[in-house]
């Protein structure tokens, strides 16, 4: 069987996690939540032990997880690249990057470039 769709579960110690089979269901099922009394959780539990028993889908274990963990605030959203890459971009600090000479502003190519056009003249 193909593995689901992995999602991040973080527990209520803050212990992360990717959870992308029913296996991992189970595992995740057994650690810290914050509020195991919850009916979402006890219906969680009852379909995932269902399903390791061969009587429910998988996926059913898996979305009955995921909708739990949502509820109790445990699956962890995942960030867009681009707001990595925002964020890594708007730490760089200008000054890093002392004023080049002039010499320096053309790049090899550009130089190149510039040389055989010269020498063309």
């Amino acid at each position: 069987m193909a593995p689901f769709t992995p999602v991040t579960f973080r527990t209520a110690r803050d212990y992360e996690f990717n959870v992308a089979s029913l296996c991992d269901v189970l595992k995740a099922l057994s650690m810290t939540w914050p509020d195991k009394k919850r009916e979402l959780y006890q219906k969680a539990v009852k379909l995932a032990e269902s399903a390791q028993d061969g009587w429910c889908a998988p996926r059913a274990a898996m979305a009955a997880f995921v909708l739990a963990a949502s509820n109790q605030g445990c699956i962890v959203q995942g960030r867009k690249m681009s707001h990595i890459v925002a964020r890594e971009l708007a730490a760089i600090e200008l000054e890093d990057f002392g004023a080049l000479p002039a010499s320096d502003r053309v790049g090899p190519r550009r130089r190149a470039a510039t040389a055989s056009q010269s020498a063309h003249l």
